[in-house]
């Protein structure tokens, strides 16, 4: 458990591991460590995690305060075009999952990153998804993905 939560710290992730293949020494694959399997708790809560970013709402509001630094509520609101409840319930969840904070100025809540590593999921997703946008769009179409 303490590996996980090195890894998940992301200590494993910006120090590079390495593996001895032989004679050889190899950089260690990311969350080499962390065991696999769709019933193995580790990858249920990296797949938590990552679903932060599944959600439109969640990933609006998160692409949102990553191009617009602090924004209230209603702010997010009429930018993604949500029920005030709806976005509200939704920055609760990126809130207590650690992806953003929320801070009161008078009668307003103002959010924004609270983990800068957010960005560079969103850079990494943006990447992928350039390089794959006819495969992604392809996955929605057939319904097999």
């Amino acid at each position: 458990m303490e590996r996980m939560r090195a890894v998940y710290a992301g200590a494993a992730l910006n120090d590079r591991e390495e593996i001895e293949v032989g004679e050889n020494v190899l950089e260690a694959p990311p969350l080499a460590q962390v065991p696999v399997g769709r019933d193995a708790r580790e990858v249920k809560l990296l797949a938590k995690l990552l679903d932060g970013f599944a959600n439109p709402v969640r990933l609006s509001a998160l692409m949102l305060l990553a191009r617009g630094g602090e924004m209230s509520v209603g702010e997010l609101v009429e930018a993604i075009g949500a029920p005030q409840p709806r976005v509200s319930v939704h920055l609760r969840c990126l809130s207590w999952c650690g992806y953003v904070r929320a801070r009161r100025d008078g009668s307003r809540v103002l959010y924004s990153l609270a983990d800068e590593r957010v960005l560079g999921v969103l850079k990494l997703a943006e990447g992928i998804l350039g390089d794959n946008l006819e495969h992604v769009e392809a996955c929605a179409v057939t319904k097999g993905c």
